[in-house]
């Protein structure tokens, strides 16, 4: 049983790295037509309520759900990997931290914007991907005592 978890484990890894490589490509290698070149944005919601008052759907899909779907992998992925650090707070430190590393990378190597807003969104789909997680977890963990107990 051991040597299986051992196996389950190692094979995670191959869609992790695999998302790795996807997320730096699509956010470091990948032409925006949306950007105006090097600037910044501290101001916390000021790019979302932007692309909100933009009335444009899919600048709202690809900017605002486009982030946080982006990284919902990394939570899941992350909690599978580590079991170590299936707690929130780990969670949202991580993910912050990639997500803004990201964004620093952004503005120095790419001559894109580094944004808060794409970092909180990023944070909350890392989150979500996490929530997603234990939710699975809990189901499976009901539907095989409800398995157990129904064969007794």
């Amino acid at each position: 049983m051991q040597a299986a978890q051992t196996h389950k484990q190692k094979l995670i890894w191959i869609p992790f790295i695999a998302y790795l490589a996807f997320l730096i490509f699509v956010t470091l290698f990948t032409h925006n037509y949306y950007t105006y070149g090097r600037s910044s944005n501290f101001v916390i919601f000021s790019s979302i309520r932007l692309m909100l008052r933009s009335g444009s759907s899919v600048l709202i899909v690809k900017n605002i759900f486009g982030n946080v779907l982006l990284f919902l992998p990394l939570g899941f992925l992350m909690s599978t990997i580590i079991p170590s650090k299936r707690r929130f707070g780990w969670q949202i430190l991580f993910a912050f931290s990639i997500s803004t590393l990201i964004e620093a990378c952004q503005y120095f190597f790419a001559a894109r914007i580094f944004d808060i807003d794409d970092i909180l969104l990023n944070t909350a789909g890392s989150v979500l991907g996490f929530v997603i997680f234990l939710l699975l977890r809990f189901i499976k963990r009901k539907c095989v005592v409800l398995y157990v107990n129904g064969h007794r």
